[in-house]
């Protein structure tokens, strides 16, 4: 799942002052409410709730540090250092000021051409450092932004000239000719000699010649060398299962009284089969990750677009910054949501809400009851949709369980959100118009967020991507947090100190392969973040128990399997041949070639075993080699071959089986998101 921490704010003294000033028959009337709605209204109405100033609070743009970086971007580019100059053309688009709405009716009266065409000229400038660093589909991208954003008109044939280039690089011909046609119909509009003008009428009109004059104009495939490439999601095993569309045919969701729900094989499952793939109902960006991938995708971003008023956010197009309705609540209040130190988790209850508008949630009141039928998942015979909202708001809160303490400082966090919300257009005109009153359908949605607040905490999934030292190798690579999310089927499977699955992430998309046997009817479980490999039995009960409140009783813990740098291949656990009973045998001690099954009575030959182990070995090795010269699918092959040879032969714990799995696991992790780390560029 995901490490929920929070970070210095100043959220800790607020509530921290709030509490002090609850008397003791406040609190104790605080702690008999039964619904989330009468917390909010009651914690709401404490007089030191309002003790705060809510203002808002953001990154603003910057017309003079979007010129400054310019300028430094046009001195690289000129020496032809066109990665540095991409980098600060980039920065200079973040800060330049957007021309759109009240900002650009203000502009417009104050007539000032630079200031109306900033932004426009910090993209152009931009596609030209892409053009030549070959990134031909993210500089067609800047010039189509730049054109949209009044570009001076004077200019504007060039750009449409390098789009014409563009386009025929990437054999789209009939956009080419298009580039073309606007190219010469602005060229009437260069401030330029009468000399350059016919030459460059010349050059146009001949290469609209060709288009025009030549065989049928069609679009051909973009060569795959000019194709980003992006991760692939793997199709699941056996196609999807009709009532989860998320989950492989090979499993299903069951449910009992003790586990709750959780996941099951619904067939024989193999190592190297995809059992899950998924997009979030909702997800949130790392703090520290604003500035490098887009907050909509989680894409790294080459060539960012900025929101059109804060210079904090960074999307990786203009279509995700188009579907990112959040930011338009979450834009004016930020900084003050950074400012609180508020945790990931807050932060992913707080995008639950703003994703969706007041409108949405106002519409499903009515099926918005506390009651939770757990139980219905499994027997429904209706299709779990990950995307319906009910789905995310039925997973698991229990509130049965929760302290008043705990309550109340979820509920403090609730009021300082609410108290922001009313700075932003979240409530339509439909809030109380004061900061110190709770309408109707701020206390309705004040509860949303206190219920988003306790399902979260069980449900959240971390989202990652794989850090590589240097291109095309695994040298020192290690998974690294990217942000968190909430998987609404996902979130269903139960724990294991010892996982049956890897997960992995293309985006924002979850996928999950299978890393070792699991038989028809057995739990499919995958981990919270507690390995039996790397953390003793006590630490991890401990660190379960405190984060999700269960005692883990997996077959890792039960039997206290000892940790990776304590395994050794003396002690292995061999498998009957007939009835698939456990064989203890050391190694060291067992001379005899066949060992006796204490259950059916059966001879296993021992030695035939040791030899296959050896097999394993050099598959292995040869594995290794693969993942050494970077060639991932063969890797791959060896690896889930030798877990199925492995798993014929012994039971785990055993060191080269696990190292199997971690082997495979990493390869599995370069198939999603990947981030090669940048060197520092050297002037």
């Amino acid at each position: 799942m995901i490490e929920d921490v929070d970070r210095p704010g100043f959220f800790k003294d607020y509530h921290r002052s709030v509490r002090k000033a609850t008397t003791n028959d406040q609190f104790n009337e605080f702690s008999k409410l039964k619904t989330d709605e009468e917390r909010v209204r009651f914690c709401f109405n404490l007089p030191a709730v309002h003790d705060i100033d809510i203002k808002p609070f953001f990154k603003g743009k910057s017309e003079k540090e979007a010129l400054d970086k310019k300028e430094a971007g046009n001195r690289c580019f000129g020496r032809k250092n066109n990665l540095e100059a991409l980098k600060l053309y980039s920065q200079a688009v973040v800060k330049a000021p957007v021309p759109s709405g009240k900002y650009w009716k203000l502009i417009k009266e104050c007539a000032d051409p630079k200031k109306m065409t900033l932004y426009a000229i910090c993209l152009a400038n931009r596609s030209a450092a892409l053009y030549h660093l070959r990134e031909y589909r993210y500089c067609v991208k800047d010039i189509d932004e730049a054109l949209e954003h009044h570009y001076p008109r004077e200019l504007k044939y060039k750009l449409f000239k390098r789009k014409a280039r563009l386009m025929s690089h990437m054999k789209q011909h009939i956009e080419a000719r298009d580039a073309f046609r606007q190219a010469l119909k602005w060229l009437d509009w260069a401030k330029m000699e009468r000399e350059k003008r016919i030459e460059l009428q010349t050059e146009l009109q001949k290469w609209l010649k060709l288009y025009e004059t030549g065989k049928v104009v069609k679009n051909l495939d973009i060569p795959e060398s000019l194709i980003e490439p992006s991760p692939m999601v793997p199709v699941l095993t056996d196609g999807s299962n009709e009532l989860f569309p998320s989950l492989s045919k090979k499993v299903e969701i069951c449910y009992d009284n003790n586990m709750g729900r959780f996941a099951v094989a619904s067939e024989d499952i193999e190592p190297g089969e995809t059992l899950v793939t998924e997009l979030p109902y909702s997800s949130i960006l790392n703090r520290e990750e604003y500035g490098s991938h887009c907050q909509k995708c989680f894409k790294i971003t080459k060539a960012p677009i900025p929101c059109k008023k804060c210079s904090s956010v960074l999307f990786c197009s203009a279509e995700c910054r188009q579907a990112s309705l959040f930011h338009t609540i979450e834009c004016p209040i930020l900084d003050l949501l950074v400012g609180s130190g508020m945790s990931i988790n807050c932060f992913l209850a707080f995008r639950t809400l703003t994703q969706s508008p007041l409108s949405f949630f106002l519409n499903l009141r009515d099926k918005l009851t506390e009651e939770n039928h757990p139980e219905e998942t499994a027997n429904s015979k209706e299709v779990y949709d990950p995307t319906d909202f009910l789905r995310f708001y039925r997973l698991v809160c229990h509130s049965q369980h929760r302290t008043p303490e705990d309550f109340f400082h979820r509920t403090i966090m609730v009021c300082f959100w609410l108290k922001a919300l009313k700075k932003t257009k979240f409530f339509e005109g439909k809030g109380s118009g004061s900061s110190d009153k709770i309408s109707d359908v701020e206390a309705f949605i004040g509860g949303l967020l206190l219920r988003f607040l306790q399902l979260i905490q069980f449900n959240a999934h971390e989202v990652s991507e794989f850090m590589l030292k240097a291109p095309k190798t695994l040298d020192e690579s290690k998974n690294e947090s990217l942000g968190a999310a909430i998987y609404p089927t996902l979130a269903l499977f139960n724990h294991s100190c010892h996982s049956a699955q890897v997960r992995y992430f293309t985006g924002i998309q979850v996928v999950t392969k299978s890393i070792r046997n699991i038989k028809k009817g057995e739990l499919v479980p995958e981990n919270y973040g507690q390995s039996f490999t790397c953390k003793d039995r006590s630490n991890r009960r401990m660190e379960l128990a405190d984060r999700y409140w269960f005692e883990c009783k997996c077959e890792a813990c039960q039997n206290d399997w000892p940790l990776y740098k304590n395994m050794n291949n003396t002690s292995m656990k061999f498998k009957c041949t007939k009835c698939q009973a456990i064989l203890p045998i050391n190694s060291e001690t067992h001379l005899m070639p066949v060992a006796k099954c204490e259950k059916c009575g059966e001879q296993t030959n021992i030695m035939g075993t040791l030899k296959n182990l050896q097999n394993t070995e050099q598959t292995f090795k040869g594995a290794c080699k693969e993942m050494e010269a970077f060639n991932l699918e063969k890797a791959e092959s060896l690896l889930v071959e030798n877990l199925k040879q492995l798993e014929t032969c012994l039971y785990p714990p055993y060191r080269d089986y696990h190292l199997t799995q971690e082997a495979y696991m990493k390869v599995c992790l370069c198939q999603g998101n990947i981030r090669i780390k940048t060197p520092k560029v050297e002037e």
